[in-house]
């Protein structure tokens, strides 16, 4: 016996376009005719500690990051601040004459501990008569993170299949 959604729930998740899961994850898979050092090529730039970020076109394709030879661990290069924009790591596999890239998106290594401290130190006040106080400030964070994540993670996945010219 095979266990799956309903048709009807198949049916939404295709249409949807973005399957939003609770944790800020996200795992995908392209196919591709090109080869990896010919599409990370073109649009990646090294890693700097300090970049002016203006709103601009030209960063809709841009990433920045590192670059091996079966692997990339990369972020887009944005113009504007989003702390909670997604760190893509690939692997590169070889399938015919292109290539099956595995994605998976998560947050930076502070931003869970920056997370982590501040749900701690609410959770401690979920006993004290600020509790209701205390849970919206959970929910707050919660749909902070979320809403951070998925706005770019959509965006980011966009531009991988467009750079990897996905089919």
């Amino acid at each position: 016996m095979v266990l799956g959604a309903p048709p009807l729930a198949q049916g939404s998740l295709e249409k949807g376009g973005r399957n939003v899961k609770l944790p800020p994850l996200h795992s995908f898979e392209i196919n591709s005719p090109l080869d990896r050092q010919a599409a990370m090529a073109a649009h990646r730039q090294d890693r700097k500690w300090f970049r002016w970020r203006w709103p601009n076109s030209a960063n809709d394709d841009r990433f920045e990051g590192d670059v091996t030879v079966d692997s990339f661990n990369v972020c887009r290069i944005i113009g504007y601040r989003n702390s909670f924009l997604p760190v893509v790591e690939g692997a590169v596999h070889s399938s015919g004459p292109g290539s099956r890239i595995e994605v998976r998106m998560r947050l930076f290594v502070f931003v869970y501990v920056f997370v982590a401290v501040w749900a701690i130190s609410l959770g401690g006040a979920l006993f004290t008569d600020f509790w209701p106080f205390a849970l919206g400030m959970l929910g707050f964070l919660y749909a902070l993170t979320m809403g951070g994540f998925w706005c770019d993670a959509s965006k980011q996945e966009q531009t991988l299949r467009k750079v990897f010219q996905a089919n």
